[in-house]
């Protein structure tokens, strides 16, 4: 038998056949013996033992049935090794109880809310910062059509309307004076200086036209236009001095029954030391002191449509103003303006396709260019 091996272990073999190893005698043939065999040979790895439980006369059969149940129950798979095992044949291995694992998805939940919640604020933030006067404009005109709508016209007033411009006014203009009329286009016109000082009444003569007063002397600040809502806009009091500002598609009208110092006028003003026009064409830049004259012009498009800006500049080129406006053919603010102030180093930008020109103001109050815009 030399050179054979046991087929059971790999032992050596004497001479009769028998394992020095193992024992098993290797003289007989394989067929005798059932080695690494079970029953569950040929058969699926899912396959499921059905014990057979022994009969005993002494036991009832609803306990046999019950026994039966657990003992099945109990089996566990292992694995894809094509047998089972009962727990009770874990040796040095305690039961495990079945713990629920914690719901992660579920305890996620709310902290997913919470960041989608931060997040819809911080984007409904930013977007009322952008728009937050249309959405209050919006809901003033949707209150407004309540109120009107329930017939409540007292309720109906707004805080603007009720607002007194000249509440810390502590001078008042005398009710006698000149009667006096006047046509005016966009610009700046200086209360004393181009018109006398007076109680007006504005005509617009188109929807949107802007009336505008800055008088820190006074402490008045205001803005009116009609939006199609009333053909005048009355007591508009221009104290001496007072810069009054009008936006309009063609021209406005002014009228008053009390011009204060009519005649004083004639040399309440002087004359504009400027004495040369200036025409601008095509997509420019100039700057005031460099490229142009700084002083007081009168502005008029000549041709094509498009915006003039003008910036003001500090000495230390600081910008602290600036001023924009658009000319067309057809535009609501009109083809001019009146008194368009330019100080030194200020830049004065034109549109590519529009053609200007600056003229001269005839008459101006001071060639304190930059204290007209820092009153």
């Amino acid at each position: 038998m030399f050179g054979k091996r046991c087929s059971l272990c790999g032992g050596k073999l004497n001479s009769s056949g028998i394992c020095t190893e193992c024992g098993l005698d290797n003289s007989k043939s394989d067929k005798n013996y059932r080695i690494n065999r079970s029953d569950c040979d040929g058969m699926p790895l899912t396959h499921v033992h059905e014990e057979k439980e022994k009969y005993r006369p002494d036991r009832k059969a609803d306990h046999r049935e019950i026994n039966h149940k657990e003992t099945n129950h109990k089996k566990r798979d292992y694995g894809k090794q094509g047998y089972r095992m009962n727990e009770s044949d874990m040796t040095g291995k305690k039961r495990r109880k079945h713990v629920q694992t914690p719901d992660i998805t579920n305890r996620r939940r709310p902290l997913k809310i919470v960041i989608l919640a931060i997040i819809v604020i911080a984007v409904l933030g930013n977007l009322y910062e952008e728009h937050k006067y249309d959405i209050e404009y919006a809901i003033g005109d949707a209150v407004q059509g309540v109120f009107q709508d329930t017939g409540d016209q007292k309720t109906n007033d707004t805080d603007e309307t009720d607002y007194d411009h000249y509440q810390y006014v502590t001078r008042e203009i005398p009710k006698e004076g000149e009667r006096a009329d006047y046509e005016l286009s966009s610009g700046n016109y200086v209360a004393g200086v181009e018109i006398p000082e007076g109680i007006y009444t504005v005509t617009p003569k188109d929807d949107y036209d802007t009336v505008q007063i800055d008088d820190p002397e006074n402490s008045i600040y205001l803005y009116e236009y009609t939006e199609g809502k009333k053909d005048k806009i009355e007591d508009i009091r221009l104290y001496k001095g007072a810069h009054l500002t009008l936006n309009c598609k063609t021209t406005v009208k002014l009228h008053t029954d009390n011009a204060q110092d009519v005649e004083a006028m004639e040399t309440a003003g002087q004359s504009n030391p400027l004495t040369e026009s200036v025409d601008i064409k095509g997509q420019k830049t100039l700057t005031a002191g460099r490229d142009l004259e700084p002083g007081i012009y009168d502005l008029s498009r000549v041709s094509g449509a498009g915006n003039v800006d003008v910036i003001i500049y500090s000495d230390e080129q600081e910008e602290i103003n600036s001023w924009s406006q658009c000319l067309s053919e057809d535009g609501i603010d009109g083809e001019t303006f009146h008194y368009l102030v330019i100080p030194e180093n200020a830049t004065l930008e034109v549109s590519e396709d529009l053609k200007i020109r600056l003229t001269p103001s005839e008459q101006i109050a001071s060639t304190d260019y930059y204290g007209f815009y820092n009153r």
